[in-house]
């Protein structure tokens, strides 16, 4: 029997875990055709719930996914928004290539055949003026919404990468054309929590009040365990799962990993058994997190070391400090600029390394 805890796919509806209140709230905005932006931490399911409620939607409201992890200019934004408006589109290939004959004026589609003997299309641009190819794509998309009776719903991944291109101010531009649109909405997703929110919470940002906001944090403690016991086919014992949930905070994804081994090695649920997996997996990614811990500048090292050795809390206690030669002032500079980037959350009084893997392994190489 193949293992059922499949953590690096995304699951099928008979495997989605819990979410009910968020997939009910983003299938709702959706139909009323809202901008919703979706505040999470990394690998905490916020891609499977979108394409979870993706499956769920009516015919009349079209859908696409659209990952901006790789774009490093305003150029190719563009291509992804082209290329979702095409993915939306519930055509075979030759009617979708005659649809989109008439819809763009920028744009024309290549026809590719993959290793794997799939088909894929990729838009071809004419121009690089991020505001008129954004016009062109989304003037086409209402013309075509408009004809057919419809709706779409465009999910915008790794949407913080914006903040990093400098070439255009793709938040302001895009801001300008959502105030005007009648058949288009957008969710707005990213695992980067705090440079994503600092493009809608911030009042001083183009798009701070243009999305409802939706948080998603771990799935119910009670609820995931129990989906993780019935394919285990065995109860945890006492607060082992508990422990685990907490160790993890929470995240779908090791928690997942960790009943994939857990069943895999046919372990009884016990606490010995659970942690070896979880130093097991921390051990899987040893080399990678090894050379992004050696990335750092050396200031911001010392920093995520006293993460590790005093679990994120009292940094700024003078005997803290000393081992590391660092001051408070320069401990706090160092904590902003982490914080800033991403690569440091702070909950309450405790600072811990955003990546829960990555926290994880720095816990267990400088505790």
């Amino acid at each position: 029997m193949a293992n059922p805890f499949q953590y690096e796919k995304l699951p099928t509806a008979d495997n989605f875990c819990g979410r009910e209140v968020e997939s009910e709230r983003l299938h709702n905005l959706i139909l009323d055709s809202k901008n919703v932006v979706l505040f999470g931490d990394r690998r905490y399911g916020k891609t499977s719930l979108i394409e979870h409620v993706f499956r769920g939607l009516p015919k009349t409201v079209l859908h696409a996914f659209a990952d901006l992890f790789a774009c490093t200019d305003s150029t190719e934004v563009a291509q992804a928004l082209y290329k979702a408006v095409y993915d939306a589109l519930p055509f075979d290939l030759d009617s979708k290539l005659k649809e989109i004959s008439g819809l763009f004026k920028r744009a024309t589609f290549e026809i590719q055949t993959t290793n794997s003997g799939s088909i894929k299309a990729r838009p071809r641009l004419e121009g690089r003026d991020f505001e008129e190819l954004l016009n062109d794509a989304l003037s086409g998309a209402e013309r075509f919404c408009e004809k057919h009776g419809c709706t779409l719903v465009i999910a915008l991944d790794e949407f913080q990468q914006v903040a990093e291109i400098k070439d255009k101010r793709i938040d302001a531009i895009l801001r300008a054309y959502m105030q005007r649109l009648t058949y288009i909405s957008f969710i707005f997703s990213g695992s980067k929590k705090s440079i994503l929110s600092g493009l809608f919470i911030d009042k001083k940002q183009p798009l701070y009040g243009m999305a409802t906001s939706i948080s998603i944090g771990g799935i119910e403690l009670p609820t995931l365990k129990t989906f993780c016991e019935e394919r285990l086919g065995q109860r945890f014992d006492d607060e082992v799962f508990e422990l685990l949930y907490e160790q993890v905070r929470g995240q779908t994804k090791l928690i997942l990993q960790s009943c994939y081994w857990l069943y895999a090695n046919g372990w009884e649920l016990n606490a010995p058994n659970t942690h070896k997996v979880v130093q097991q997996i921390i051990e899987e990614k040893d080399e990678e997190f090894r050379l992004l811990f050696n990335g750092f500048k050396a200031q911001q090292k010392k920093a995520l070391k006293m993460i590790g050795r005093y679990g994120g809390k009292n940094l700024f206690k003078q005997e803290n400090l000393e081992p590391f030669g660092l001051t408070r002032q320069g401990l706090s500079q160092v904590l902003v600029a982490l914080i800033g980037s991403g690569d440091v959350i702070k909950e309450d009084k405790t600072y811990l390394v955003a990546d829960v893997h990555f926290h994880l392994w720095i816990v267990k190489n400088f505790s």
